[in-house]
């Protein structure tokens, strides 16, 4: 389609750190935005990002239905889900899988009712699974670990679903107003321990700006059918990715070393134990040859330097 129409979009999950970033892209490039919000916090955030808040469950498929008609809704950006897509996590992987299962199921049954022309879908990167650090493209084939399959499922009832879709395996997100990243802050903050996995176990990151970008240009282009890894140029442990913030923010780096099996029983979940097991290296030139994508964090030092930049010029003055 051609860049310069105005769309009406629609965005679920509107005042996560992605989808304020969408917000924020979209709405600058001259699109027409409603995001699925919740409380007069959420609302605020909506507004300041120019786009129109609305309230409803993502999982109720005829409330969302409602909303998408209301909107006049061309394309619908599904960025709700990626909550299950930070490190660390900070609820148990059966509350990220049921919102991943329902909300996706909400989201289809919806948009097919209201004659939604596109929608993109933000999925995983670490759907891939173990390889060992081994680098694949789109369509390499992983071996999934069976916790994750709620997530394998959602991508694959959403490519099957009838719709124009698109999908994006998006690598771990992370931002100045993500929640899994302001998480680690404030545990080096406070000099609390984080578990880092193997620290030669290699995951794929994401700044939410540059998910934001690849979700607005696949609304714009609408590649149907076309699968894309959205990941950083320099995959990388989770504890270099902690080391460096910890680096920024003046503190040591903590120590890759993990706990005994009973206190790391009681400190992780399953899930997120075997996704910091998991090590794959995922390209990403498909997302720029064929969308444009241009990550503006190529690398999650430069992300983390904007990061840091963004907490501290919202900090108060000290007079």
């Amino acid at each position: 389609m051609d860049n310069n129409s105005a769309l009406n979009i629609f965005i679920t999950g509107g005042t996560t750190g992605a989808g304020r970033e969408a917000s924020r892209q979209a709405v600058a490039r001259g699109h027409q935005v409603t995001v699925l919000t919740q409380g007069s916090d959420g609302a605020a955030k909506a507004r300041k990002d120019g786009a129109l808040p609305t309230y409803s469950d993502v999982t109720r498929a005829g409330e969302l239905k409602s909303l998408f008609r209301m909107a006049q809704t061309d394309v619908v950006l599904h960025l709700a889900a990626q909550v299950a897509n930070g490190f660390p996590l900070k609820g148990t992987y059966e509350q990220y899988e049921r919102l991943v299962a329902e909300s996706t199921h909400a989201v289809v049954e919806a948009a097919k009712a209201s004659n939604v022309k596109f929608l993109v879908y933000a999925s995983f990167a670490f759907l891939y699974g173990d390889t060992h650090g081994e680098t694949l493209a789109e369509d390499g084939a992983g071996h999934l670990d069976p916790l994750f399959r709620a997530a394998l499922a959602a991508e694959k009832a959403v490519l099957e679903s009838g719709l124009n879709v698109c999908v994006l395996r998006a690598g771990f997100n992370y931002g100045p107003e993500d929640e899994s990243t302001q998480t680690i802050g404030e545990v080096l903050r406070f000099g609390r321990g984080i578990y880092l996995g193997d620290s030669h176990s290699i995951h794929n990151w994401v700044h939410d700006a540059d998910l934001a970008q690849a979700a607005i240009l696949a609304a714009e282009q609408q590649p149907t059918g076309q699968i894309f890894n959205v990941v950083d140029d320099q995959p990388v442990s989770a504890a270099s990715f902690v080391g460096a913030l910890a680096n920024g923010m003046g503190f040591d780096a903590p120590s890759s070393s993990n706990p005994p099996a009973f206190a790391l029983n009681r400190s992780t979940s399953e899930a997120q134990r075997a996704l910091l097991a998991a090590s794959v290296r995922l390209k990403n030139d498909k997302a720029k040859q064929v969308l444009g994508w241009q990550p503006r964090y190529a690398g999650h030092k430069a992300g983390l330097d904007q990061t840091l930049l963004y907490w501290r010029s919202a900090e108060p003055i000290k007079v």
